[in-house]
């Protein structure tokens, strides 16, 4: 039974096939890594395919929601990914293993989104909230992904960990580079700032999920 509760849905369709030699599916990679715990275990519902080879996904409230983008970024790595965030109720019973079967005005959001994202130069777009709301968060979200668009995979790594906390000294042991060149990437891209700006979003769309959810 459809509830008013609004959930984030997120959806990605990767622009083009990974390039493989032998015959797996080029997608097999994509839905191994987006169940490693580090990504699985921060959503309502993971990550999972669907029969367009798009992945879906369920999120609680914005907490970690463009933090995830960005692992996904470095993993697909040097493909790229058209995102799409729905917003909005579920009708549908939320499966804790995977988002195999949504229904509800939160995908019908994310559909809507991702073929709109898709005859965009944008790579990313949140429909859902308020006309107000997405004028607002819309803008951001594009600037933030064009404005990151040529990073390399170390930088991209860098901002994640970031995010994820780590420390300068343990960026360096894990990418197996030089200390000051965490610290150079770090300076160079303003890393900080990025990581601030991401969680400012995250909080936001928090804070208007709660508002709406509180109202209900």
């Amino acid at each position: 039974m459809q509830t008013s509760k609004y959930y984030p849905v997120v959806l990605f369709k990767v622009e083009k096939s990974l390039n493989l030699e032998d015959n797996r599916d080029p997608f097999e990679d994509i839905s191994e890594s987006l169940n490693k715990p580090e990504i699985a275990d921060q959503l309502l519902s993971p990550y999972s395919r669907t029969i367009k080879s798009e992945f879906q996904g369920i999120f609680a409230s914005g907490k970690d929601l463009l933090s995830h983008l960005f692992l996904i970024r470095a993993l697909i790595y040097p493909q790229k990914a058209k995102f799409s965030i729905g917003i909005g109720p579920i009708n549908s019973a939320i499966n804790q293993v995977s988002a195999v079967i949504i229904e509800g005005k939160a995908l019908n959001n994310a559909v809507k989104g991702l073929s709109k994202v898709e005859k965009l130069d944008s790579c990313v777009v949140i429909h859902g909230f308020s006309r107000t709301i997405d004028q607002l968060m819309n803008p951001t979200l594009a600037l933030l992904w064009a404005s990151t668009a040529n990073w390399n995979l170390n930088r991209l790594k860098i901002l994640n960990y970031k995010l994820q906390g780590a420390s300068e000294a343990s960026i360096a042991d894990q990418l197996s580079i030089s200390e000051r060149a965490v610290y150079k990437n770090i300076r160079e891209a303003k890393l900080h700032t990025w990581c601030e700006l991401i969680r400012t979003v995250e909080d936001n769309i928090s804070g208007a999920l709660e508002r709406h959810n509180n109202q209900t």
